[in-house]
C-alpha cells in the first residue's frame, strides 16, 4: 500500500509537470559524442575468443583499428613455393599498416610440434595456422585454438570447412594441392603416359619411375588402398615395385619434380600439380602432370590460435586468405580451391574422419610404405 505522503509527492510532481515545471537538461553534443564513443568502446570484445566470434556490423572497423596497433601477424603454414611470399606481400599491400608477416613453413608434423612446444611453454606462437585438418584437430584437442567468424567463409562448401556453433567455424579450406603423375615430356612419350593406376604397369615405364619417401608418398599409397582395397592394393603395390623397379627418393615432392625436370627421373605418381604447372609456365621445364584417379587432395585449412598475440591482424589475414584476393593468388599459383569444378575424382584422406582414425591410417601407411618400398 502506498502511504499518504507517497500520494502527495506523486500529485505534486504531476502538477509541476503539467504547469511547465523545469525539465531535465538535454545532453550536450559533446556529452552525446562521449556517450557514443563509450558505448562503441564497450562493444569491442576484450578477449581473443570474443574477438574471433564477433559478427557486428562494425567488425571490419574494429579489426582494422586493432591491427594498426599490432602491425604484424604470425603465420605457420604447410604451403610451399612462391605462393607463400606472394600472399604475404599482397596482404601487406591491402593493409599497409601491417608491416610484417612472420612466416614459419613446415610439414604438418613440424607445425604441430613447434606450436605445441611453444604454447605449452607459454611462449608466443602463431596467430594463424594453415595446414591439413588433422594438424588443426590435434591443436583443438590441446585447447590451443578458437572458433572464428569470417564473412569470406560463407561461400566455401560445407565439405571444405569444419563448423562450430553460432555461425562460427573451426577451420576452412583456402586451397588444396593435387598429387598424381608428373613426368618429363622428353623421356615419356605421349602414348606411354598413364591414364589410370594400372597403366603404371606399362613395360615401357620399367626402371623409369620413382616415388617420394615422405608423407606425400605414404598418402599416395593410401590412395591405392582406397581404390583397390587393402589386400588387392597391397599386392598391386608389391607388384609395382618389383615389376617396374621403382626407386624411392628421400626428398620432397618438389625436389623430386626438380629431378624429373633435369631428366634424372622420368616420372612419378607422387607429384604436385601446382608445382608441375608452375615449373612448366615459369621455368619452361619439360614437365607435365596427369590425373590418375583417385587423385590425392592435400587441403590447406585456416585456423586461429586462442593465444594469438595479434588477433585483429589474424582475423583480417584469414578473411584475406579465404576471400577473393587470396583465392585469386592461389589460382595464379596453380592451386585448386574449394569452389573449383574438376573433371577427375579427388580423394582427401582426412575427409569425414576423426583424429584417431586419421592417426591410425597414417601409421598404417607409414608401416606399409617402409615394408613395400624398402
Amino acid at each position: 500500500m502506498v502511504g499518504r505522503a507517497g500520494i502527495l509527492v506523486t500529485v505534486a510532481l504531476t502538477v509541476a509537470a503539467a504547469c511547465g515545471g523545469a525539465a531535465a537538461p538535454s545532453a550536450t553534443p559533446a556529452a552525446s559524442a562521449g556517450a557514443s564513443a563509450a558505448a562503441s568502446a564497450a562493444s569491442v570484445p576484450t578477449t581473443v575468443a570474443g574477438l574471433a566470434a564477433y559478427q557486428g556490423a562494425d567488425r571490419q572497423q574494429i579489426l582494422e583499428a586493432g591491427a594498426k596497433k599490432e602491425g604484424r601477424v604470425v603465420w605457420y603454414t604447410s604451403l610451399a613455393g612462391a605462393a607463400i611470399d606472394r600472399l604475404a606481400a599482397a596482404f601487406k599491400t591491402k593493409y599497409p599498416f601491417i608491416t610484417q608477416v612472420d612466416i614459419f613453413r613446415g610439414t604438418e608434423s613440424q607445425l604441430v610440434t613447434k606450436a605445441t612446444q611453444e604454447l605449452q611453454a607459454g611462449q608466443p606462437s602463431f596467430d594463424v595456422i594453415e595446414s591439413q585438418i588433422s594438424a588443426i584437430q590435434l591443436l583443438f584437442q590441446g585447447g590451443y585454438m578458437t572458433p572464428y567468424y569470417s564473412p569470406s567463409a560463407k561461400d566455401i562448401p560445407a565439405d571444405f570447412k569444419t563448423e562450430s556453433k553460432g555461425g562460427l567455424i573451426e577451420s576452412a579450406t583456402d586451397r588444396f594441392s593435387l598429387i598424381s603423375f608428373g613426368y618429363n615430356t622428353n623421356l615419356i612419350p605421349p602414348n606411354a603416359v598413364p591414364k589410370t593406376l594400372d597403366d603404371l604397369m606399362n613395360p615401357a615405364l620399367k626402371g623409369k619411375l620413382a616415388v617420394t619417401g615422405t608423407n606425400t608418398g605414404q598418402r599416395w599409397l593410401g590412395s591405392v588402398l582406397e581404390a583397390k582395397g587393402q589386400d588387392k592394393g597391397q599386392q598391386w603395390l608389391k607388384d609395382f615395385v618389383t615389376k617396374q623397379q621403382v626407386q624411392v627418393q628421400q626428398v620432397s615432392g618438389q625436389a623430386l619434380l626438380d629431378l624429373i625436370a633435369k631428366g634424372e627421373v622420368a616420372g612419378s605418381p607422387t607429384i604436385f600439380k601446382d608445382h608441375t604447372d608452375l615449373a612448366a609456365a615459369e621455368k619452361k621445364a619439360p614437365v607435365k602432370w596427369a590425373p590418375l584417379e583417385p587423385v590425392v587432395g592435400n587441403t590447406g585449412q585456416d585456423a586461429m590460435s586462442l593465444k594469438a598475440t595479434h588477433p585483429n591482424a589474424a582475423l583480417l589475414f584469414i578473411d584475406f586468405l579465404l576471400g577473393k584476393d587470396g583465392q585469386a593468388i592461389y589460382h595464379d599459383n596453380k592451386y585448386a580451391t574449394a569452389g573449383d569444378k574438376l573433371d577427375f575424382k579427388v580423394w582427401v584422406p582426412e575427409h569425414g574422419k576423426t583424429t584417431d582414425q586419421i592417426d591410425k591410417d597414417t601409421k598404417l601407411w607409414s608401416t606399409l610404405f617402409k615394408q613395400i618400398f624398402r
